[in-house]
């Protein structure tokens, strides 16, 4: 008995997928091409490939009209992603601040607070160990 073919395992796993999608809010379970290739672990040119774009695409058309909440827009992207960014900066201005303490401190105590910044030197390791097999006591 041969393998099945590909087509016919996604275009099963797809349905599937929609199936149980269609049943959750769209903020739980987004229908578009990408997210449901990343849900299943498949290509979305596979998706295209055998021609699922389009029952994703009803799909979610129907999920919208079924009444459920519609999906994430870009607006509350905007505000998670402005969120997230004042607690960047937030974040960044207490490190510069504790820079700063570092180099007061450095020149409080006579050192020059460009030297706080220059790579460390490497060890010199020049001394060979090969040979030694005596414990020195």
């Amino acid at each position: 008995m041969g393998r099945k073919s590909q087509e016919a395992e996604m275009t099963a796993a797809v349905k599937e997928y929609l199936e149980a999608a269609q049943r959750e809010q769209t903020d739980v379970c987004q229908l578009d091409v990408k997210s449901v290739a990343a849900a299943l672990g498949i290509s979305r040119t596979s998706i295209y490939k055998y021609g699922l774009d389009k029952p994703i695409r009803e799909a979610q058309q129907q999920q919208v009209a079924e009444g459920s909440e519609k999906p994430r827009r870009l607006s509350h992207m905007l505000a998670d992603l402005r969120q997230e960014l004042k607690q960047t900066e937030i974040r960044n201005k207490a490190l510069l601040t504790r820079l700063n303490l570092v180099e007061a401190n450095a020149a409080r105590l006579g050192i020059d607070p460009e030297e706080l910044y220059q790579p460390l030197v490497k060890p010199v390791r020049v001394l060979s160990h090969v040979g030694r097999s005596k414990k020195f006591v």
